[in-house]
């Protein structure tokens, strides 16, 4: 499995690569470091892809409890997420529950809602199921499809 808490992480590079085989531009967003590895500045969020028109903006987080932590959702990627979302995005934070196996979205406006609403963590049924093949067809698409 790797190293803790990088499950998804290599997963999604797993899907990034089968993304790329069929066409579809997504990558992995890195922190800016000076050339000895001295951090700069942290990186927006974790990924975009871009498929058929639509951009998706995401942060992956791992949860080894029952319950994801906000303190986890920095609020630099909150607001670099919604600031996507308002020009069109698709933009949340992508969370894997370790212990049931759940893969949930939470969009970075529900997350941003939670926050200023005072809550603490969030459960996996407050999430949306994910499937990475949504990344494979837009959902503006699949809205005009009868």
């Amino acid at each position: 499995m790797g190293r803790r808490g990088f499950y998804l992480e290599n997963e999604l590079d797993r899907v990034l690569k089968f993304l790329s085989n069929r066409g579809i531009h997504g990558h992995k967003n890195h922190a800016r470091q000076t050339v000895d590895g001295a951090y700069i500045e942290g990186e927006p969020f974790d990924y975009e892809v871009i498929s058929n028109g639509i951009l998706h903006c995401f942060d992956a987080k791992e949860c080894h409890g029952n319950r994801w932590s906000l303190k986890n959702a920095k609020l630099s990627q909150v607001q670099n997420l919604i600031q996507c979302a308002n020009h069109g995005a698709e933009a949340y934070f992508l969370v894997y529950f370790v212990l049931s196996g759940k893969l949930k979205r939470f969009d970075a406006q529900f997350v941003k809602l939670a926050l200023s609403s005072g809550k603490k963590s969030l459960i996996a049924e407050e999430g949306e199921d994910w499937d990475w093949q949504e990344l494979t067809e837009s959902r503006a698409l699949k809205k005009k499809s009868p």
